[in-house]
């Protein structure tokens, strides 16, 4: 089953103590790279979060954002601070003085500053609140999770045509290598025959000669079998239930030298264009699989 590096998940959770939302969105990275985004109070799991979610997630970048919102327990009050409130009042008025204002100093001026009044919760129990936020996020994982394997599925489905397109341009290929040595012969003898009325059995001896040289350099059916071969290996390796994008990665870039090969010992305008027809696909399929797991 392939995995597709892009997905978002959503899960949501609620104690005595708080009410989260988590969210994932991943998107592709050549490696796995995680960034938390929550509130001050759950940083001390934060290793846990990550071990959680490399449970599920193997390479890309993902985000995860953690949204809380604490309860009142039965110990929760407000905390003012009336000597610091105090001295910004002063402060202020102070400073409307100086600048002639005619403002007066009020309330929600001094509330502006941090420290003047602050809401103190119950303490947490860090473990019953670590176990809670895991579950919460192994939810996540798994609604991430179902949405990269659905996406991937599809894009296997994608680039699995794509291949089997790639196997008909071989077959063609391996049908017109063939006639090559033929057509330069025919091309040869027709241009001497311009020029020449008739062929003296040493011209001729050298004319094969060349013919076979010709072929001998053209001759691309190692080349053949070796880009069937990596086709074969990756539709095999696309359907394993492994993380695979670096595997195919590194297919795609023998496949491609293979047609390279093709493509540079042909001199036969057909032969260029099925050549060219598979480049651009496994150009299409390199740019499909970087967004695989």
């Amino acid at each position: 089953m392939a995995y597709s590096m892009t997905g978002f998940g959503r899960s949501d959770g609620e104690n005595d103590n708080f009410e989260i939302t988590v969210e994932m969105k991943t998107v592709n990275n050549k490696y796995l790279d995680i960034q938390i985004k929550s509130p001050y109070y759950f940083n001390y799991m934060e290793e846990d979060i990550k071990k959680t979610i490399r449970k599920y997630l193997n390479r890309g970048r993902v985000d995860v954002f953690i949204k809380s919102t604490r309860k009142l327990g039965n110990t929760s009050k407000i905390v003012v601070d009336y000597e610091l409130a105090k001295m910004i009042n002063n402060s202020l008025k102070d400073l409307k003085d100086d600048l002639d204002i005619e403002e007066n100093v009020k309330l929600n001026h001094i509330l502006k500053y941090d420290g003047v009044i602050e809401l103190k919760h119950d303490e947490l129990d860090e473990d019953i609140t670590r176990t809670f936020l895991l579950e919460i996020i192994e939810n996540t994982c798994k609604e991430l999770s179902e949405m990269r394997s659905i996406e991937g599925e599809n894009l296997v489905k994608i680039i699995l045509e794509q291949t089997k397109e790639m196997k008909d341009l071989v077959v063609k290929i391996k049908k017109r290598s063939p006639k090559l040595a033929e057509k330069y012969r025919e091309d040869l003898y027709t241009k001497i025959q311009d020029v020449f009325q008739e062929f003296d059995k040493l011209a001729e001896e050298r004319i094969n000669l060349e013919i076979a040289l010709f072929a001998e350099k053209s001759d691309i059916t190692e080349e053949i079998v070796r880009l069937k071969s990596h086709i074969e290996q990756f539709e095999d390796t696309i359907k394993k239930y492994i993380p695979i994008g670096r595997k195919l990665d590194f297919i795609v870039q023998e496949m491609n030298r293979e047609v390279n090969t093709i493509s540079s010992k042909s001199n036969d305008t057909e032969l260029t264009e099925y050549a060219i027809e598979l480049k651009s696909i496994i150009e299409k399929i390199r740019e499909q699989i970087q967004n695989l797991e």
